[in-house]
Parts: C-alpha cells; sequence; structure tokens
C-alpha cells in the first residue's frame, strides 16, 4: 500500500483541490472557487430549481442518500498515492453535507487533496485504517493527540421572514461541514430528541419544549468531526439563499459573503462536558458598505451545543494491564459503578465499553451477560426490561448502533428518504385535522405502516450476525430458566424499543438523513413510530389514543408475520442472509477515551467507595502516571495502594523444603537491612517474545528425599510472608525449621550461590538453544522466500522475453511495410 496505482475506490472517485483558506467571515475570491468550493457553489444553484423538502447538495444526477453506487462525479482515477514520501498526510472523512455524498474520505498531502466515495460507513473506516497504517505502520505503538468536535446547530431566532438560511462551520478558515436549507417560521415546540442527541425510548413520543426566546428557524442538526489538526478558531457563517428569479450574477455576489458570523471560543467548549448557549451574530461588515445589519434583527442569535475534546493517547502498552482487567471483569465493573452514575455518565460508559470490547472481540459476550442480569434483576416485572435507564439499556443502544448501521439503512433508508419527499398528510387526530380530510388521512398512514412492515418483516439485505448471535443466545437463557416469552420480550424491547423505532421516530440521529424533518412529516413519523412499536409489543391501541383506534385491525392483521420475524433473527438455525460487522474500531483511542471517563466519574467519590472498586483506581492511576502531572489522580488509601510485600526465603530451606528444585527460581537472601520494595501489578508478569515460560519443577517420587523429623510440618504449613516495613527486622520464625546454632552461615550462603549459579547456566544455556531455534526458523524462512523469488523472477523472464520475441518480429513486419512503402 506504498504507492497507489489507478487507485479507485467503489468504482468512481471524487478528485478535488484543497479549500481555499481565507480569512474567516472574508469575502471569497472568484478565482480561487474550484474544486470542492466550485463543486458546491454549482450545486447550489442547482438546488433551487428542487423541491424545497429536498436535501441541499444533491443534484438531480446524483444518487440518494442509502445508495450502495459509486459517486456519480466523472473525474480521472488518480495516478499514485504515495504515502510514506510525506509525513504531513492526513486521512479523514468528509461530511456528507459537502458533496451532497455519504461515506467519503480525502487524502491531504502537501501537494493536493483527494477524495474518495465508498458504499458503507464501515468500508470507510477501513479504508482510512488501513491508509493511515501504511502512512504511519508504528500508529499503535507511539503517543499521539487526538482531537474531535462534536457540535449541534439548535436554531437560530430574529431573522427576516420568507427566506431560506443555511450555516457553513468553519475551522481556521476552513470549511468542514454545513447544515440544510431552511425557512423561516412561527414561533413552535420541537422535541426534545432534536437537541441533546439522546435516542430515549418511545414512551416519550410527543414530549416537546419550547424554545428559548421565540424560535423562528430550527435545525436540529448534529456534527461530529474527528481526526482533526490543531484548531485554533472555530466559526459558523449564516448565509440566505437567495431567490433563483434574479440574475445569475447578482446572486453570485450575494453569495460571496455571509449575512453574519458566530466566533466560538475554544476555551469555552474544551472538555468532555457539552456547553450550550446562545451566541449573537455579528453582521458581516464589507468595505465601503454599512453591512448586513438591515437583513438581522438586533436580537439576532444562534443557539449551539459544542464540545471540543483534545485526547492524549498513549502507545498500546501503556493499556495492556487496564485492557486485560476489562476483559475479564467487566460485569464486577459494571455492577459497582452503576450506582455511581447518572444517566449522561451511564450512556457515555456503555458507549466507550462497548467499543473497546467489540475492538476486544467481547462484545458480544458482555451484551448476552448484561440481557441475563436485566431479567434477573427485573424478575416478574418483565413489561420495564429495556425501559430503564441502566448500563444494559444504554450498551445495546450503542452495539446495535455499531453494527447494525447497514442494516438499518437497507431497511429504512428509502422509505425514509420517499417520506421526506412525499407531501402526504397523515395526521388522524380529529382536533388537528378537517373532518373531511380524516379518512384520507388514515389511509395514507395505513399505507405508510404497511410500507414499513413490510420492509422489517420480510428482512431486506443482511441481518448483523451478531445481533442474531445475541438474541438466540438471550432465547437460549430464558428457555433454560422456563420463561420462554421473556426471551422474545427481550428481542422486542432492544430491537424495536431501542433501534427501529427510535431510528423511524428520528432519523436524523441515526444517520439515515441529515435534516430534521419538516412539521407534518415529523408527525408522520412519530405516528408511524406508535404502530410498529405496538405492533412489536403485541398491544392494540386504548381509550388513552382513542384516534388511534382504526389501526388495531391493522395491528392484528401483521402479529402472525411478527412473531415469524422475531421467531427468524433468533433461531440459532436460521438460514436467513447475515454479514457482520467489517468497520474498524481504534482501540488505544476508545481505551484512553474509557480512562479518562472513569477517572472522571470516580475520582470525586469518597474513599469508601473508591476502596470498593479496588482494584481498578490503582489501574487507573498508572496510566495517569504516563500522561504528566496534570493528568487528575484517585486518591488510594494505604492498604489499598501498598507495594506487594517482598517474599524472604526461610532460613535452611534447601534442606527441609519438599520442592528442592524451586529454590532456584528464588533470588539470593539479602544480607542488607533495607529490602526494594517490588511494584504492584494486577496481571500476570508480561514476558518478552520468544523467552519460554520457566515452569517450576516439582520432584517426583522417584526421587530421594532428605528424611527429616519436621517432613509432616512441610507439606501441610506455608512459609510466612513479611509485610513492608520501613523499620528493618529479621525474618520471623519459621515453624517446620529446625534452626541449627552450631552451623555457619557462610555455609548456607555458599550453597545458595552455587545454585544460583547452577540455574544462571541454566538459564543461558535455554537462551542459546531458543536462539538457534530462531536462527534456524529464520534461515528456513529465507530461504524459501529466496525460492520464491526465483520461480517468481523465472517465470517474469520467461514472460518478458515472449514479449522481446513478439515485439521484434512486430518490428520486423513494419519494417517491411516500411520499405514497401519507400519503394512505392
Amino acid at each position: 500500500m506504498m504507492g497507489f496505482r489507478r487507485w479507485i475506490v467503489c468504482g468512481g472517485a471524487l478528485e478535488c483541490s484543497p479549500d481555499p483558506v481565507g480569512v474567516p467571515g472574508g469575502p471569497r475570491q472568484k478565482n480561487q472557487d474550484g474544486g470542492v468550493m466550485a463543486l458546491i457553489k454549482r450545486r447550489r444553484e442547482n438546488k433551487a430549481k428542487r423541491n424545497s423538502n429536498t436535501q441541499l447538495g444533491l443534484t438531480k444526477g446524483s444518487r440518494h442518500y442509502g445508495s450502495r453506487e459509486s459517486v456519480s462525479i466523472p473525474v480521472s482515477p488518480v495516478g499514485s498515492l504515495d504515502l510514506s514520501a510525506d509525513t504531513s498526510t492526513v486521512i479523514r472523512p468528509v461530511h456528507s453535507s459537502i458533496l451532497g455524498e455519504k461515506y467519503c474520505f480525502e487524502v491531504i498531502n502537501s501537494e493536493n487533496t483527494h477524495c474518495f466515495g465508498c458504499s458503507s460507513a464501515a468500508e470507510r473506516d477501513r479504508w482510512i485504517e488501513d491508509l493511515r497504517r501504511a502512512a504511519q505502520p508504528n500508529k499503535d505503538n507511539i503517543e499521539r493527540t487526538e482531537n474531535s468536535l462534536s457540535l449541534w446547530v439548535n436554531e437560530a431566532k430574529d431573522l427576516p421572514p420568507k427566506r431560506r438560511y443555511y450555516c457553513e462551520l468553519h475551522l481556521d478558515g476552513t470549511l468542514f461541514a454545513r447544515t440544510s436549507s431552511r425557512a423561516v417560521g412561527k414561533p413552535s415546540n420541537r422535541s426534545s430528541l432534536a437537541g441533546d442527541g439522546s435516542t430515549g425510548s418511545l414512551g416519550g413520543l410527543g414530549a416537546s419544549g419550547g424554545a428559548t426566546g421565540g424560535c423562528q428557524l430550527f435545525w436540529g442538526e448534529f456534527f461530529e468531526l474527528d481526526n482533526l489538526p490543531c484548531v485554533s478558531q472555530i466559526s459558523l457563517h449564516l448565509f440566505r439563499e437567495e431567490d433563483p428569479k434574479k440574475k445569475r450574477h447578482s446572486r453570485d455576489e450575494f453569495n460571496l459573503h455571509p449575512l453574519g458570523s458566530v466566533a466560538i471560543p475554544l476555551a469555552d467548549i474544551r472538555g468532555r462536558t457539552y456547553q450550550e448557549k446562545w451566541y449573537p451574530i455579528a453582521p458581516y461588515k464589507s468595505s465601503g458598505t454599512a453591512g448586513n445589519k438591515e437583513l438581522l434583527g438586533p436580537q439576532a442569535s444562534l443557539r449551539i451545543k459544542a464540545r471540543f475534546q483534545n485526547l492524549q493517547v498513549l502507545p498500546m502498552e501503556k493499556y495492556k494491564e487496564f485492557a486485560e482487567y476489562v476483559t475479564v471483569d467487566y460485569v464486577e465493573m459494571c455492577r459497582n459503578l452503576e450506582p455511581l452514575l447518572n444517566v449522561k455518565e451511564k450512556e457515555e460508559l456503555a458507549g466507550a465499553l462497548v467499543h473497546v470490547l467489540q475492538s476486544i472481540g467481547k462484545a458480544k459476550e458482555f451484551l448476552i451477560d448484561l440481557g441475563s442480569d436485566e431479567v434477573q434483576r427485573l424478575g416478574e416485572k418483565e413489561a420495564l426490561i429495556f425501559r430503564e435507564n441502566t448500563l444494559a439499556t444504554k450498551a445495546i443502544d450503542e452495539y446495535m448502533k455499531l453494527v447494525g448501521q447497514k442494516y438499518l439503512i437497507d431497511t429504512l433508508g428509502d422509505f425514509i428518504t420517499r417520506l421526506y419527499a412525499s407531501m402526504e398528510n397523515c395526521e388522524v387526530d380529529p382536533r388537528k385535522c378537517p373532518a373531511s380530510d380524516l379518512a384520507n388521512n388514515q389511509k395514507h398512514l395505513r399505507e405508510t405502516c404497511e410500507e414499513v412492515v413490510q420492509k422489517i418483516i420480510e428482512i431486506h439485505g443482511p441481518f448483523p450476525e451478531e445481533l442474531h448471535k445475541i438474541f438466540s443466545s438471550w432465547v437460549e437463557l430464558c428457555e433454560d430458566q422456563g420463561r420462554v416469552e421473556i426471551g422474545q420480550r427481550l428481542i422486542s424491547a432492544s430491537l424495536f424499543l431501542r433501534f427501529l423505532c427510535p431510528a423511524i421516530l428520528s432519523p436524523s440521529l441515526f444517520g439515515l438523513t441529515q435534516p430534521y424533518p419538516e412539521p407534518n412529516t415529523l408527525r408522520t413519523l412519530t405516528l408511524t413510530a406508535k404502530v410498529v412499536q405496538n405492533l412489536a409489543n403485541f398491544t392494540l391501541f386504548g381509550e388513552k389514543e382513542e384516534y388511534m383506534l382504526f389501526m388495531n385491525e391493522f395491528l392484528q392483521q401483521h402479529w402472525d408475520g411478527m412473531r415469524g420475524f422475531l421467531q427468524t433473527v433468533s433461531n440459532p438455525d436460521t438460514e436467513i442472509t447475515m454479514s457482520s460487522f467489517d468497520g474498524y474500531v481504534d482501540l488505544p483511542l476508545r481505551l484512553a477515551v474509557l480512562h479518562g471517563l472513569l477517572v472522571d466519574i470516580i475520582y470525586q467519590r469518597n474513599q469508601e467507595t473508591i476502596d470498593k472498586l479496588h482494584p481498578l483506581p490503582s489501574i487507573l492511576n498508572q496510566i495517569s502516571d504516563s500522561l504528566g502531572p496534570e493528568a487528575p489522580r484517585i486518591i488510594v488509601s494505604s492498604q489499598m495502594g501498598q507495594a506487594r510485600p517482598d517474599y524472604i526465603p526461610p532460613k535452611d530451606l534447601d534442606k527441609y523444603s519438599p520442592h528442592l528444585s524451586s529454590l532456584q527460581q528464588l533470588p539470593p537472601v539479602r544480607t542488607s537491612p533495607t529490602r526494594k520494595p517490588v511494584a504492584r501489578t494486577q496481571s500476570a508478569p508480561h514476558r518478552r517474545p520468544g523467552h519460554a515460560k520457566h515452569t517450576l519443577k516439582r520432584q517426583t517420587s522417584s526421587e530421594a528425599l532428605p528424611t527429616s523429623d519436621h517432613e509432616q510440618e512441610a507439606e501441610t504449613n506455608q512459609p510466612l510472608i513479611s509485610l513492608p516495613n520501613t523499620v528493618s527486622r529479621q525474618p520471623a520464625p519459621v515453624p517446620w525449621i529446625k534452626i541449627n546454632h552450631n552451623r555457619e552461615t557462610s555455609d548456607s550462603k555458599t550453597e545458595i550461590e552455587q545454585f544460583s549459579l547452577l540455574d544462571r547456566h541454566a538459564q543461558e544455556l535455554s537462551e542459546l538453544r531458543l536462539g538457534i531455534e530462531q536462527v534456524t526458523e529464520r534461515e528456513l524462512d529465507m530461504a524459501k522466500r529466496l525460492e520464491d523469488f526465483i520461480n517468481q523472477s523465472q517465470d517474469q523472464n520467461m514472460m518478458l522475453q515472449a514479449e522481446v520475441t513478439e515485439l521484434r518480429s512486430l518490428l520486423a513486419v513494419r519494417e517491411e511495410q516500411l520499405a514497401s512503402a519507400t519503394f512505392r
């Protein structure tokens, strides 16, 4: 992968020049609008000719979201990408709002920028990781800093009416993302799901909250940008979409400048916690003009919610013991931490654990164990399964988003796209629609629900293999407990209550589309999600929602199909098409995220709580020590954090121990009064690769043992281990040792030194043998490679000779033709 020849991803490549960097908020030079910027301007002009409900950035000829076709912009393929030659190469995702295409990434070097399109987010992540490793093969073994920005553009107020507006997100003057174009409307309540990113359950359907200051324009769009360069300035520029009836020249002049800008101080949003506030919009002032004050109200402002994180990622070896602890003790850790967490911390901790365990290969076991604990915890309260804000609930949310994204797009992608473009009204509440439209609206709702239910139960596209294994394990566990019905409820509550129905209700939060739905579309999505959830629960509508009673017949008609679907996705012998997760998880980065999160949760707790979490605080402190003096540390009590005690061998152990050969593994008896403490570790000692494990050899029954009156005592008693103490003292007396005061200490010391010398010689001999074996293996491997190279060279020589012969024959023919032509 060190040099790419004619590399085309997904059948086509987008090659773009770098985005011009200018003064934030300043004018754009016409002669610089090339590459990405020129493409954006052309698509913006074409956008005005389309329906107002379609998304900005997609021209008539380009593919829709969710399609797996290649990017439809005809450009020449890239000739070569030599990632090893330029150390400044940056490889990162491109937000879909820039080109109007999903799953793109760019390769930026000192000369130019290349953009490529993939068919899925997992494929894009895998390409990015492979290219990064080609540019930096030692990526996991070096210290690095990861910059990321998570930002919500929620709403704007005090803007002139009857216009459409959009925002562009710039980092140090470079365009990274932009919102869709939205029209200014009347103040209205919005769903709480749009502002905080939490999916929640359908118990909150219909819940809403008023906007501060009377919202006139609502976006509710989320941008998550990773692998960012060092950033010093974050700004949002507000643009107005001009009337397409105006002359093109006047439109171009108007679009050169934003109406106004918002500068977000980096210090205000730095850290793990989101910060939300209203930012005033500063009108743009061009030279020689009065600016755009007349185009903005005096209280014009944007409501932004954001956080910017600089995460220091250590080499992987620094996280070794932490990763082992999480892999082995994740269940006990979750049980101890759950009572300490609020809802937001549960969501973040569950997400971090899921990504770490997915990379390690333990995520399925983690989810299976959490589901089993959820059933045992609730007992007979089975109706509450996966309906509470627990670690199990948040973990299954995050895991289904991780491994089920492609399945979600295959199942709901086309349905959501059609619904966003549709003008049909599905309002069936008589209090909100005219009586004359009620029958027609009920028909539209039935047709919409029929479409989405068929897409779900007919399983369009491969089903995630990981979810199938988890579901089948849950069903098997419940059958073993004699509670078969609980297994189906577990699947229904997780797959529908936590995944499919929230995705229908808020498609922008699940990557199905970017813009927040219009009010009419939002109402259709809400009613559809209600019907699908009732179908999955096998529940009819009641008097609380009397206007939905007409859908009970529809529910009863599809109950058999829903039962068959739940049995299919949980049957271990099912024959449906399945696909496994093929994306990439950056393990050192995710361990760094998990470490920072756990330190923030634990270090402010009282000492009693910290002691109960032992040994986790000590393991976290070891990583914090590598991060520098400014990293917060958890206070560990002396009893929990003390060094592991030294082992002092009993006197004359060579004479009385029944395990004589084990003495070779003990250090010589120290005559110094001070003992050096051994650093504490919670995992097995690390052995360098290639060194054999030295096991303790026990005496066999055929070997002669020294006879002693204290032999039985030596078998039943254990050697005493002295506790560390700053005051030197003699080893405590050992009951099975017969102290001979007439024996000289020098004799014992001489014998121990002899054993140590033999042990050293044996170890050196073992290392020499191992070295010889390794050299032999390398020689055999090199010989095999040489033989393969010779064979390959011979084949290539034969092919080259054949080509030379063919070229000579062709040359002879051409010379004869030339001679004949010259003669004529």
